[in-house]
């Protein structure tokens, strides 16, 4: 396929007859080439010297020097150029040494006809070829100036991973292990991962040139006593075939990222049995609290002993919530297919939300962790009775969009400006309230992949909003 950019030709012939006739004919066959001329070698070899040329044109027999003594000067300082020899005999030993020398093409010139087709498309061939060579190799270079900016190691295997066909510096910093090494060996790298997760390892290699993408972590020896933790992605290659062709993908080092992870882990394990242990201390006085309560309104009727359950049963809910909270920062737990119908439903029987005041509008399924989930419905719902207003009513449904659902009551509302703040750990506006329930419900919705916003229902009351859920499955009535 020709691209029609300008070629510049020189041609050498000693025959001005010839040199004119052939030029002009080669010009007006395509209009990108254009001819510089030259009688002998050495004029041809001042062009070369001054003028910028694509593809040299030359015949053979010449006085002096020939086309073979000419092209042999021409390789001398430069083997890539484009060379046709373009020549009246059919001399086999001409032909075997201009081969030798390097010539390019080998035309032998016909007594009678036209031959600039021929020439012409021989000549954009062999320029086009280098040109497209020369480009190839200038976004090589551009590639491999852009993998050595990472401390990833960028590699790219043949299908079966037995060839080793790129791999950045980055690799001998990260395997202890140099590039050398792994070209002659390109499953050396193997040797350098730990023992116990190289079959692992080897299975994902085989999942790879089956087709399949994917993301492994696993430890590798840099040296005796230092192992690190890597991860590697790589994707499958395909030809203009379909056929799989190669393997290509990165490894980086993710060491200090699990430290962190494993920390983060204890950090969390010791909150929560801290939390544990706090909350089972504070719950045994409170259930003998409560107990003698319960005694004491059997002997007498005290509008202080109504004071003193509500107090028990705020502390009790506090408690819960400061459980919940001791949860923050772990991930939630394997997802499934629930009803979301059925998850307001649960969350509304543990608020003691009846159904004189809750609307469910839609019906629907959605993949999530249904124990988090249904805690935040609680808490959602629960914030709507404690500061709705007596009788408050509530209404859950699904978004027109079909991007999430929303919970709104006909309460009092926001307090002004601060749809953001109601989110934040300890903000609350009751004198009875912990500031918990709310931030409990942003860190299960992101924990999700969700998003919540607050902002005002329809009636003037509290509205909250949760989108981005793609896996919500709506149920045609």
């Amino acid at each position: 396929m020709t691209t029609n950019e300008p070629i510049s030709v020189l041609y050498v012939n000693d025959d001005p007859e010839l040199l004119r006739l052939v030029s002009t004919r080669l010009e007006r066959e395509r209009d990108h080439l254009t001819i510089h001329r030259a009688e002998s070698v050495e004029d041809g070899l001042s062009i070369l010297r001054t003028d910028d040329v694509d593809c040299i044109l030359s015949d053979y027999h010449m006085p002096d020097r020939n086309g073979l003594d000419f092209l042999r000067t021409v390789r001398a300082e430069d083997d890539e150029i484009p060379f046709i020899l373009f020549t009246e005999t059919g001399d086999e030993s001409v032909a075997s040494e201009s081969i030798s020398a390097g010539v390019t093409d080998y035309i032998i010139q016909e007594t009678i006809g036209n031959q600039s087709t021929l020439l012409a498309n021989k000549i954009t061939t062999h320029v086009e070829h280098i040109r497209a060579r020369r480009a190839a190799e200038y976004t090589n270079r551009q590639l491999r100036d852009i993998a050595e900016t990472t401390e990833d190691v960028l590699w790219v295997f043949s299908a079966d991973w037995s060839e080793l066909r790129f791999a950045s510096s980055a690799y001998e910093e990260t395997f202890g292990h140099s590039i050398e090494e792994l070209r002659a060996d390109p499953q050396s790298f193997l040797a350098q991962v730990v023992e116990d997760d190289r079959d692992r390892v080897q299975r994902a290699m085989h999942r790879v040139s089956d087709g399949e993408p994917l993301q492994i972590e696993y430890r590798v020896n840099y040296s005796d006593d230092i192992r690190l933790w890597v991860e590697s992605r790589c994707r499958p290659g395909f030809d203009e075939n379909g056929d799989l062709d190669y393997v290509a993908g990165f490894t980086r080092d993710i060491t200090e990222q699990k430290s962190h992870e494993k920390s983060l882990v204890l950090k969390n394990e010791q909150l929560e049995q801290f939390s544990s242990t706090v909350a089972h201390d504070l719950r045994n006085p409170l259930n003998i609290a409560d107990g003698n309560i319960d005694l004491a309104r059997e002997e007498c009727d005290s509008q202080y002993l109504d004071i003193a359950s509500e107090a028990v049963s705020e502390m009790a809910v506090l408690i819960d919530e400061l459980l919940a909270l001791a949860k923050e920062g772990e991930t939630i737990d394997e997802r499934s297919q629930v009803g979301f119908e059925e998850l307001v439903q649960s969350g509304a029987r543990n608020v003691v939300l009846d159904a004189t005041r809750l609307d469910i509008q839609g019906s629907a399924t959605l993949e999530c962790d249904p124990s988090r989930l249904r805690e935040a419905l609680e808490n959602l719902l629960r914030n709507a009775t404690d500061h709705g207003g007596e009788g408050v009513r509530v209404t859950v449904g699904l978004l027109d969009d079909g991007d999430g659902f929303y919970v709104e009551d006909d309460g009092v509302g926001l307090p002004a400006g601060k749809g953001e703040v109601i989110f934040e750990r300890g903000h609350t506006d009751s004198q009875h309230g912990s500031g918990f329930g709310l931030a409990i419900v942003d860190q299960i919705v992101d924990a999700h992949g969700w998003e919540i916003v607050a902002t005002e229902s329809s009636s003037g009351g509290a509205r909250f909003e949760i989108t981005g859920i793609d896996s919500l499955s709506i149920e045609s009535e």
